[in-house]
């Protein structure tokens, strides 16, 4: 008879385990984030106290770029998301 996967002993379990580093890796994502939005509010103070625009197209494609060619398709899609976050901190 098999064991009851409910009832499973979690050290034992190794999608538990990689839930838990996944976990792990996701805090540590959300840390760079929070580093990138400083260093974004930043950047986007600096060129607009001297005159210049908050947003600079042509680097956010660069940006967009470099997340395609490391995840595919998929990328522009997270690269965008990371933008939208970074863009909104001059907005706060």
């Amino acid at each position: 008879m098999r064991p009851d996967p409910a009832h499973a002993r979690p050290a034992a379990d190794p999608v538990t385990a990689l839930r838990a580093r996944v976990d792990t890796l996701d805090t540590r994502l959300i840390e760079i984030l929070r580093q990138r939005l400083t260093a974004s509010e930043e950047i986007q103070r600096i060129r607009t106290d001297g005159g210049g625009s908050r947003l600079d197209p042509r680097r956010e494609e660069r940006v967009r770029g470099r997340y395609a060619d490391a995840f595919g398709p998929g990328g522009d899609e997270i690269a965008a998301a990371v933008l939208r976050l970074c863009r909104g901190a001059a907005l706060r």
